[in-house]
């Protein structure tokens, strides 16, 4: 069998139609939520089995490069899929490298293949090769029915299905580097990837998976800069972890999320801190530049920038003395994922693993989620369309994800998206499926709603009566499952 890695962001795709439209004030996209048409079938929900055309060309693990490279061009295949166990798979890219390392024509396709692969069902719909795409940094997804692969998607596919293309975007960020961090390339980036999220939306992806493409996005712009800074300043002088936090660290960005970064490097040195200091400025300034606004409190590599057993002792501190102050510190922390480098930084995985057994910061997290419960008017009526915008983040998303940090940190998971996280809670007994799938649900539902108002309309109260309707059921939802975290970890709040 081949072993594969699905994406998947987690949530229930809503339906909702956005109607894209040109702001001719400001020049760019906006979006105006609507009912679904009867019967509409977007493209990003196509299943793969209805994208993929002929079969793929399959060869023995044997087979030399040469040969592989005359099937490739006499069939006008972009890639062929190795019979190996597991599977593996040759592009035009690795016959290249082959040819750039000056290897022999004889060499076996065995030597120069990717494997295992990444795989996706024939029922899975082209969202998810997308964002494996985005996620792996790959252009081609074998497509699986049973144990058998039954054709290739490649990103010329998924492409052609977009007016906006994720892909497109990402392989720009990765070609930028003529100007340095400063690229006049990536300076029209904001505008790329609101049309990105504007095409996404009118294809009737939910929000939680539009934030996992942005965050995808982000990524490869922070892994540029990387190389570009690393182009100026040498080679580090020991290995390293640049890592995300907040909102980039769950995989949940929205257009206008900022910088929340941090670095780790492995021993204190003179020649350590200064090189790291130099390369978290030169990178976040090359964000900032790219339109990914400065933290305004502070949480950048600027800063938050040490050797990893002082981030050890860091973490340990928030999780055994949690103050006010440490715990606004260690909320950002708890969705750390490193996103470049070679450091190990597994060992901070394992402590806050330890928050699994510390009953102080779990109800400190749980006071902190209740304080922002969405606000009831006469007879417990929650009224969408008297919220300002504002509102949609301090009492609908904000809560959830505060949720989803107190249930994976109970759970003891590793896990750092929000869907991970309620997902691991169900799987150690802490809620139940139901309050996940429908506080996932809600998720995906605001966070639609919140990049509709980054796109620059005035949500809610542009929103259609049934989208009203369904805005107003996922705060009550919130407002539900916060009332239950009371049971779980009483106290005020």
């Amino acid at each position: 069998m081949i072993d594969g890695r699905p994406v998947d962001s987690g949530g229930t795709p809503d339906c909702t139609c956005i109607v894209i439209r040109v702001d001719s004030r400001a020049g760019r996209p906006s979006a105006v939520a609507r009912g679904p048409e009867a019967g509409q079938e977007t493209a990003l929900a196509t299943p793969l089995s209805d994208v993929i055309g002929r079969e793929p060309l399959f060869v023995p693990p044997s087979t030399t490069v040469a040969d592989v490279a005359l099937a490739m061009r006499e069939g006008n295949h972009s890639c062929a899929v190795v019979t190996s166990r597991p599977h593996g798979i040759v592009t035009h890219g690795d016959l290249a490298r082959v040819v750039a390392e000056r290897r022999p024509s004889d060499t076996v396709v065995e030597q120069v293949m990717s494997s295992p692969v990444h795989a996706l069902p024939a029922g899975a719909p082209l969202i998810r090769a997308l964002l494996l795409m985005l996620d792996e940094g790959i252009e081609h997804v074998p497509v699986l029915r049973g144990n058998r692969v039954v054709g290739v998607v490649t990103d010329v596919d998924v492409m052609r299905q977009q007016s906006a293309s994720p892909l497109l975007v990402a392989d720009r960020i990765r070609r930028a580097g003529a100007g340095g961090a400063h690229d006049p390339a990536l300076a029209d980036l904001p505008t790329d990837l609101a049309g990105v999220a504007a095409s996404l939306l009118g294809d009737g992806v939910d929000g939680l998976r539009i934030a996992a493409v942005v965050a995808s996005l982000r990524d490869a712009l922070t892994i540029r800069m990387l190389e570009l800074a690393e182009r100026e300043l040498g080679r580090p002088p020991g290995p390293y972890a640049w890592l995300a936090l907040g909102s980039q660290g769950r995989m949940e960005q929205l257009l206008h999320s900022d910088q929340d970064t941090a670095l780790a490097f492995a021993e204190q040195t003179e020649e350590a801190g200064e090189y790291f200091a130099a390369l978290a400025e030169r990178v976040t300034d090359g964000l900032a530049a790219a339109g990914v606004p400065r933290c305004p409190g502070g949480f950048m590599a600027t800063r938050w920038n040490r050797p990893l057993d002082e981030w050890q002792r860091t973490f340990r501190g928030w999780l055994d003395e949690p103050h006010a102050r440490s715990l606004l510190d260690a909320q950002v922390f708890l969705d750390l994922r490193p996103v470049a480098g070679e450091l190990d930084v597994g060992v901070l995985d394992r402590t806050l693993a330890r928050g699994r057994d510390r009953p102080g910061i779990q109800l400190a997290l749980a006071q902190t989620a209740r304080r922002f419960a969405p606000r009831a008017g006469r007879f417990g009526r929650i009224r969408p369309d008297r919220l300002p915008p504002a509102e949609l983040k301090l009492r609908g998303t904000v809560p959830i994800v505060l949720l989803g940090r107190l249930y994976g940190l109970a759970a003891g998971s590793p896990e750092r998206t929000t869907a991970g996280r309620l997902r691991a809670a169900v799987a150690a007994n802490l809620i139940s499926g139901d309050t996940a799938d429908t506080l996932l649900d809600a998720y995906a539902v605001l966070l639609s709603t919140r990049m509709a108002a980054d796109l620059g309309e005035e949500v809610p109260s542009t929103l259609s009566a049934p989208r009203r309707r369904e805005l107003q059921g996922a705060l009550r939802a919130v407002r539900t499952a916060l009332r239950a975290s009371a049971l779980t970890h009483p106290g005020p709040g």
